[in-house]
């Protein structure tokens, strides 16, 4: 029976070392898509290009390619070429709860970047990475890392925690925060900065990255439809944004006079698009995270527009624009009432009988159409009316003789 018993607890003891992962569960997984150097503790040196398992000391730098380190509960570390981290073992202070510590650091493993840059992504829980002498917490989400000559933690979706000698600031998602040195903190972070090329930037942003170079398009190109005094009042976007009619706080107060007309327009549409907070609310963040140097496009994406609708209420919008403009235009000034213009005659033609003949003009170009003969009044005697017609066919075949000299 005792041998029995015995034989149960060494089963139970192997197979809770077997789920802890080994050494006490501070061990991670490394996958190589290219090619990296690993180097242990003990000095020894591995090229890998597959999978290899990591313990704490472990040192792994990604010489061409990409590499992924994964920890427990899915919490995963991507590496790219030029990127070295190091697994340290973090002992639990005492008295500290263990399951606490493993939600931060990935099993009893603490990862360290030492140069390049690192993406961290947590689903559940939290990961503690350390670079110099700051520490990060990322937690729900995924977020950049970059060591160089500061370090540079920009959030994509996580909740991040940036700790530097006693210091702290949380940092929310399409925000970034940079240390130069040891306990230097910004009071507050700026805008995440990201670059088209970026393969990780395109992979959380691509989507807000085109919206924002299309909306930066259809701005500049409004701007340059209207005059110089146009989209200047509260009452030209209410035109154009309809949606506008249904807030009454939307005031001279909330246009800015030095703004272009594009960048009201489609700061407006995206505040009128989203629906956190009140309007007066949106409208001062919307605005307020875009002059801090946020890009249109992430604009949108922390007010939780969505593409189609934003894109094509700017569009509407503008289509209405060139009305509103075109009211103010001038109008034509109507000729002086009862005055006509005739055609001009050209040659001379035989008067009828009873009819003046039309004095000749020079003809230029292409001959117009001759003017109607103006009827002369009859006297009612034919012998007057006979003689006067002869008299002026004489005249007319003397004229036109000295014309032909």
């Amino acid at each position: 029976m005792r041998a029995r018993l015995a034989l149960s607890a060494v089963m139970i003891a192997v197979t809770a070392a077997a789920c802890s992962g080994g050494d006490g569960g501070s061990s991670a997984r490394l996958s190589v898509d290219g090619r990296a150097t690993v180097v242990s503790a003990d000095g020894s040196r591995r090229s890998v290009d597959g999978s290899r398992t990591l313990h704490g000391g472990d040192r792994v730098k990604v010489d061409a390619g990409v590499a992924t380190i994964r920890l427990s509960d899915d919490r995963q570390l991507q590496l790219r070429e030029g990127s070295e981290v190091e697994l340290t073992r973090a002992a639990a202070p005492p008295g500290a709860d263990t399951a606490e510590d493993d939600s931060a650091g990935g099993g009893n493993l603490r990862p360290s970047l030492m140069s390049g840059d690192l993406l961290v992504s947590s689903p559940e829980g939290g990961v503690r990475v350390t670079a110099a002498e700051t520490d990060v917490v990322v937690a729900d989400g995924a977020a950049r890392l970059d060591r160089g000559a500061a370090v540079t933690v920009a959030s994509y979706t996580a909740r991040v925690t940036v700790s530097s000698i006693g210091r702290s600031l949380d940092v929310a998602a399409l925000r970034q925060v940079s240390v130069p040195a040891a306990g230097l903190l910004p009071g507050r972070p700026s805008p995440l900065i990201y670059q088209g090329s970026d393969s990780w930037d395109q992979r959380f942003l691509g989507d807000a990255i085109d919206v924002g170079t299309q909306l930066v398009s259809r701005s500049r190109g409004f701007t340059a439809q209207l005059g110089p005094d146009e989209g200047r009042t509260p009452g030209f976007y209410r035109q154009i944004l309809p949606a506008l009619e249904n807030e009454p706080l939307f005031d001279e107060a909330s246009i800015d006079p030095e703004r272009s007309p594009g960048e009201t327009l489609v700061g407006l549409a995206i505040t009128v698009q989203g629906s956190r907070q009140s309007f007066t609310d949106r409208l001062r963040d919307v605005f307020t995270f875009h002059d801090e140097g946020a890009a249109w496009g992430l604009v949108a994406l922390d007010q939780g527009v969505s593409r189609a609708p934003l894109l094509s209420g700017v569009d509407e919008a503008i289509g209405r624009g060139p009305l509103s403009a075109a009211e103010g235009a001038p109008t034509p000034t109507p000729p002086p009432s009862g005055a006509s213009a005739a055609p001009p005659a050209t040659g001379s033609a035989a008067p009828s009988a009873g009819s003046t003949p039309a004095a000749p003009s020079p003809s230029t170009g292409t001959p117009a159409a001759p003017a109607p003969p103006t009827t002369a009044p009859l006297t009612g005697v034919p012998l007057v009316d006979n003689t006067v017609n002869s008299l002026v066919e004489v005249v007319d075949g003397l004229l036109g003789g000295l014309g032909r000299r």
